[in-house]
């Protein structure tokens, strides 16, 4: 019997700026192995309803009415609001493939045991995903992974877990409102868990720095044409400290492949300077 349970989830919440709703008795609830084990959970799950009833007969459903209760740690309500059903491991994602996370390997047919479930509401068969729920659903995810030891890509869908013959989960990206439309993984629209993955570090406040041989400074070539200084921080640099005779000129230069997390994290570093220093 795991004998963790997450009692701050709703505190966790709250500080990231959602609206939570407490459920009676969830941080007493769990599934039969109680809470978690160690260090978990290792990994948050995305998941649909797939249902078209509103937020009281869905959470009832989850911490009561099916016979598998708890379903969910989590109930992302349709207008962002956030229910707190379950502080210990919950019956959400059933069987499904070993996925390795950033603590450790995740075993085939575990992940009740190692995730923080959430559940959307969402029919996802095309109805539409509200800006104001996918916005509140990568706060979550982040809020979540900030406040447990995870990465904010320490998450998966439950199609991608569970795989797409037998979930489809969250799904469909078509339905998706706002600036982000993730792709789609399968025929059934499921959100592509790389787009979901990238989303949220670009959305963390924190993006980790590259693994590096050595701390020294060099200089980074973005691919806007920027040339940002690598070291304590991240800024950018003008054509005089990097020009002949300038100060920085010594410093060895790299080109950051655009798509990976690098490339995201300085990036990021170079707006958070501009807007905090430049203004």
């Amino acid at each position: 019997m795991g004998d963790r349970y997450l009692v701050d989830l709703a505190d966790v919440l709250r500080a990231a700026g959602l609206v939570v709703v407490e459920v009676d008795g969830w941080g007493q609830r769990a599934r039969s192995s109680g809470g978690f084990d160690g260090d978990r959970p290792w990994v948050i799950m995305w998941h649909h309803t797939a249902s078209n009833t509103h937020a009281e007969n869905d959470v009832s459903y989850i911490c009561y009415g099916s016979q598998d209760a708890p379903l969910a740690n989590l109930y992302l309500a349709r207008d962002g609001s956030v229910w707190v059903c379950a502080a210990g491991a919950t019956n959400t994602n059933g069987k499904g493939q070993a996925m390795i996370m950033s603590k450790g390997v995740v075993p085939a047919d575990s992940c009740n045991t190692h995730a923080i479930g959430i559940e959307a509401a969402n029919d996802g068969v095309g109805e539409p995903w509200a800006q104001v729920q996918v916005d509140a659903y990568f706060r979550v995810n982040n809020a979540l992974a900030a406040a447990y030891g995870m990465q904010p890509d320490d998450c998966a869908t439950h199609s991608y877990y569970a795989g797409a013959s037998r979930k489809i989960d969250p799904a469909q990206a078509v339905a998706v409102q706002g600036p982000w439309v993730p792709d789609s993984a399968n025929s059934s629209g499921t959100w592509s868990l790389d787009d979901i993955r990238e989303e949220a570090w670009l959305r963390s406040a924190d993006f980790p720095p590259p693994k590096q041989e050595t701390d020294e400074m060099y200089l980074a070539t973005l691919s806007n044409g920027d040339v940002v200084v690598v070291g304590s921080a991240v800024r950018p640099v003008s054509g005089d400290e990097i020009a002949a005779g300038g100060p920085l000129a010594g410093l060895p230069r790299v080109t950051p492949d655009p798509g990976s997390y690098w490339h995201l994290w300085l990036r990021a570093g170079a707006d958070e300077y501009a807007a905090r220093v430049m203004g």
